[in-house]
């Protein structure tokens, strides 16, 4: 049998045909206290071994240090592109959470690289964490997961995932409703700057942005549809440059990448265009700064700490419960308007 990193005990207890009790005290070391044999602990141990058999970290912790109810580890799995502040308030509202509401958990934080989630397979599925919290998976390390499917609860957040548990916004609906915002503020024209890097959420905001504008009759041009390589204030000054320098402009911008804003803002002051008189802009994602800019920056978003508090509830509902079927928890965006764009018409 090819060895695995995530055999469970009934498996074990199935090839030896014994019962899953018998073999979880001869795993346990209770075997001699409950007076099985020693031939049979021999046998138990043998194809543990031969199986690869890694046990729950929770229970050893349970085992070794004689507390009722020792700390769950949580691993905190983050893709690096996204390394930012959205990380670093997740991270924070997590530990907050857990605090507030007294659960006994612990938490890890590890970096990986899109697509190359499998190179953490190792870690993943040797039972080290109790339940594991993945921000920025692509479609590869989905399918990656997938495929392992590790013995332990998997939250994703901000994707929907069909075979793991996940929380997520509607992104196609917050694309249309930011359409609907920029129609129900009287504008006919609209422009779009985004990043390459987007992943599977970015592009259905971007498809539901575009689809719906074109449903109310808000035109578009080619040349205001920019994406650049980087999600950062350079990509976002050379995009805003490259529209500039068309001539006309659109009357709202829609910036789908938050990090590129300060690069419109400087690109757009060097012009002579003043936001938001002759150019609003609204977008997607909540920094601490935007309260700061001049202007200030309106923005659509998912708070933070909201989802946070959603995935760290998820995941230990499911280990409590022991729930195997996947989990979709769709939550809402929120709207925070300031000077760079006003709210919905009345």
């Amino acid at each position: 049998m090819p060895k695995s990193s995530n055999v469970r005990i009934k498996e074990i207890a199935e090839r030896l045909d014994l019962s899953v009790g018998t073999v979880s005290v001869v795993l346990n070391g209770r075997g001699d206290a409950m007076r099985i044999s020693k031939a049979t602990q021999e046998r138990v141990r043998a194809v543990a071994d031969e199986m690869n058999y890694q046990p729950n970290i929770y229970a050893r912790r349970l085992r070794n240090t004689g507390i009722e109810k020792p700390a769950r580890l949580i691993g905190v799995f983050w893709n690096y592109l996204y390394a930012d502040e959205i990380m670093s308030n997740v991270y924070r509202f997590l530990q907050e959470e857990a605090d507030s509401k007294e659960y006994r958990t612990e938490f890890t934080f590890r970096f990986f690289h899109p697509d190359q989630l499998h190179k953490d397979c190792e870690i993943i599925t040797s039972q080290q964490f109790n339940g594991i919290i993945i921000y920025g998976i692509s479609d590869a390390d989905e399918a990656f997961l997938n495929e392992s499917m590790p013995n332990l609860p998997v939250v994703v957040l901000l994707r929907r995932a069909e075979k793991l548990h996940s929380i997520c916004l509607d992104d196609y609906a917050v694309g249309q409703n930011v359409a609907r915002l920029f129609m129900a503020r009287g504008y006919r024209n609209a422009g779009f700057i985004g990043s390459r890097q987007r992943g599977r959420s970015a592009t259905l905001r971007k498809l539901g942005f575009l689809e719906q504008c074109k449903q109310y009759g808000i035109r578009i041009e080619e040349r205001w549809i920019k994406e650049t390589p980087e999600r950062d204030q350079k990509g976002g000054r050379l995009a805003m440059q490259e529209i500039l320098q068309e001539g006309e402009h659109p009357s709202i911008l829609f910036v789908s990448a938050p990090q590129q804003v300060i690069g419109i803002i400087n690109a757009c002051q060097k012009a002579g265009v003043h936001i938001p008189q002759d150019m609003e802009l609204l977008a997607y994602g909540e920094y601490s700064y935007f309260d700061h800019l001049s202007p200030t920056i309106s923005c659509v978003y998912l708070p933070m700490q909201y989802l946070a508090a959603t995935a760290l509830d998820l995941l230990l509902t499911v280990l409590d419960k022991n729930i195997q079927m996947p989990i979709n928890r769709t939550l809402r965006e929120e709207y925070q308007f300031r000077e760079s764009c006003g709210g919905f018409s009345k």
